[in-house]
């Protein structure tokens, strides 16, 4: 090898000369050719301090970071929030007979009777039923015929001493006024009239056991009455408003 490398120096250096003189250069051979390449290229890589050993250096490729596989990810779907179950409300019953039979007893203890309302000691007051007319009469003396489209309602209401003994009843001086409302409209004021029998202006003394048939008449419009499904009496006397049972 020491020889080689001598015999390829001493080459080179004649190749220098022989061109520096502008003679013809002395062809080589292959293996001459081949030691005086790898003998320059050697000399170079040693003086290069760029260089790494070798004719070339190769530098190891950069792995590429490996992408994430979006399609490899399973998306998760998003977990629901487990729904709260609504209590179903069961249906509102309806009421049963002893709710309404409640609800009546309710609404008729801020009644009073006729009795308890009119309050005549010794005599008791029962509205009995009602009639409607278009004029009502009494004898020769009295008589009272109803404007068109309207009627007379009469309630006809029993005025009985309960007791042992004579009753004095004196209502005209109470001075009671009553007002009818019939299914639930705004109610009227019952007529004043000089009937002997009237509830409103009634005096006189029963005996004990008697049973004097009173009335309280009240004008109201003839479509009112057509078809009748409730009836309100309240009584306003003494500064005092009490709603009657009619039953």
């Amino acid at each position: 090898m020491t020889k080689i490398i001598k015999k390829g120096i001493a080459l080179a250096a004649a190749a220098v000369l022989l061109t520096g003189c502008g003679e013809a250069v002395t062809p080589l051979t292959e293996s001459e050719e081949a030691i005086v390449i790898q003998y320059s290229a050697g000399t170079l890589a040693k003086h290069n301090s760029f260089q790494q050993e070798g004719l070339t250096a190769v530098y190891p490729e950069e792995e590429e970071p490996e992408q994430e596989d979006e399609e490899e990810e399973v998306k998760k779907p998003k977990e629901e929030k487990p729904k709260e179950d609504k209590e179903e409300k069961p249906e509102q019953d309806k009421p049963k007979e002893e709710d309404k039979k409640n609800e009546e007893k309710a609404q008729e203890a801020g009644q009073s009777t006729f009795t308890e309302a009119l309050a005549v000691p010794g005599v008791e007051f029962s509205y009995k039923d009602y009639s409607i007319v278009s004029s009502y009469s009494q004898g020769d003396y009295f008589s009272l015929d109803a404007p068109a489209g309207n009627v007379y309602m009469l309630l006809n209401i029993n005025i009985t001493n309960t007791g042992n003994a004579a009753a004095e009843c004196n209502l005209l001086e109470k001075q009671p006024q009553f007002t009818l409302k019939i299914n639930g409209d705004k109610g009227v004021k019952n007529e004043m009239t000089i009937l002997t029998n009237d509830v409103a202006t009634y005096t006189g003394t029963l005996e004990a056991g008697q049973t004097e048939a009173g009335i309280l008449l009240f004008q109201v419009p003839e479509k009112t009455v057509e078809n009748i499904s409730s009836m309100q009496l309240t009584l306003e006397m003494d500064g005092k408003t009490t709603e009657i049972k009619m039953k």
